[in-house]
């Protein structure tokens, strides 16, 4: 049996984390063992452990910076934690005597160092779209290692294929759509007053993470939809109380006290006086909201991977998205979606109401991709593709 430790800094359930508990969940258990390290407790603990997957803590787990300048204090910060953290990363790689080192994000990259020194056959999963001619000089150093520390590297598209640009290396995995176990139902009139026969209900997953384009898509909603009719569920919006606590919530306090909100701030405003948008707890059972909504809105404010969208198309609920290399993969080059230029709130604006008044046309338009979105996201086509992955680096490891 062969052993293999995924590493990953999330703890909650969605994005990268989901994709890691179906991947565990389709994983072959007569060949391989898995072994899981976390930063934190959560939810997709006790996910695994359910399973009877072995989890262990790690609070030294870090992540490089993502699309951030190497000179802000975060940065720096973020860099020296990923520094410090590296001889705990090698303990856990000899503690689990673990075959093969899976990193279940580009962002945590340098781990693959300390795994790959100790012989260990090492795996990077490429989930991000690094924007491209921007922070070259960190880009590079991430490929430098990734191609000189890492067995194989796996990326969720073409997209992240291309970007990293290391073909001999990288095998494409979609991240297969799986809703086994979220498939709770979640009464929308019951729960919250939403009549989906009279109301027209558009959906945002991405809580309100600026990085998503949270502000974006309420400020929207708040400013320029003001039909009764229209809805925003934001899925995700578990805290829009203002911070209180510490020296940077004291700092917020004046700023707002002075008519100059950061924009987080200004987001937690609107959704505590705007009544058209409603707020639903994180939660993992999104099938029946994507079965009862009217249109799903994907507007991420930097280029990454869009899930909803496959999600979308797959259960045939229209989608507005921003028009990113991975939207245009994911919607078959915008044929099942909408797509419209990244970071415009105007088009934004008039991508929603086209779709209030287009109700037939967005809905075909979303029909036109579930026989492509399934094909590409199959749960049993992908979890062979990293089946023979996983058996190919163990051949290698007993010939060697």
């Amino acid at each position: 049996m062969i052993k293999i430790l995924y590493i990953f800094h999330v703890s909650e359930i969605g994005g990268g984390s989901l994709c890691l508990l179906n991947l565990i969940k389709c994983l072959d258990t007569t060949k391989f063992i898995p072994i899981v390290l976390l930063k934190t407790k959560g939810p997709l603990v006790d996910e695994f452990e359910s399973r009877g997957v072995s989890v262990f803590i790690e609070k030294s787990i870090s992540t490089i910076p993502y699309n951030q300048s190497l000179f802000r204090f975060r940065s720096i910060k973020l860099y020296w934690s990923m520094i410090v953290s590296l001889n705990r990363i090698r303990y856990w790689v000899e503690k689990t005597d673990a075959d093969i080192v899976h990193i279940n994000t580009m962002m945590m990259y340098p781990y693959a160092i300390p795994a790959f020194k100790l012989g260990r056959k090492v795996i990077v999963h490429m989930r991000e779209n690094w924007p491209q001619n921007e922070h070259k000089i960190q880009f590079e150093f991430a490929r430098y290692v990734i191609n000189h520390f890492s067995s194989k590297i796996i990326a969720i598209n073409k997209t992240s294929a291309n970007l990293l640009n290391i073909p001999n290396k990288t095998e494409i995995v979609y991240d297969w759509i799986d809703f086994e176990d979220r498939d709770g139902e979640i009464d929308l009139k019951k729960s919250y007053g939403v009549d989906i026969k009279k109301d027209k209900v558009f959906l945002f997953l991405g809580g309100t993470q600026l990085i998503k384009g949270a502000y974006e898509v309420v400020s929207v909603f708040s400013k320029d939809i003001n039909k009764t009719n229209i809805k925003l569920l934001l899925l995700g919006a578990d805290q829009i109380k203002y911070d209180n606590h510490g020296f940077v919530a004291f700092i917020k306090k004046i700023l707002r006290s002075i008519n100059m909100p950061v924009k987080g701030d200004c987001l937690k405003k609107i959704l505590q006086d705007e009544k058209q948008i409603i707020h639903i707890p994180r939660t993992k059972n999104v099938l029946s909201l994507y079965q009862q909504v009217y249109c799903v809105i994907a507007f991420p404010t930097i280029p990454h991977a869009i899930l909803p969208i496959a999600e979308s198309i797959w259960n045939g609920t229209p989608i507005i998205s921003a028009d990113t290399l991975e939207a245009r993969e994911y919607s078959n080059d915008g044929k099942a979606a909408i797509l419209i230029p990244i970071n415009n709130k105007v088009a934004l604006k008039e991508a929603i109401i086209y779709a209030i008044n287009n109700e037939n046309e967005i809905k075909e338009l979303a029909m036109n991709g579930v026989d492509y979105i399934r094909e590409k996201f199959d749960a049993k086509t992908n979890s062979k593709i990293l089946d023979i992955i996983y058996s190919r680096l163990l051949m290698k490891a007993n010939t060697k």
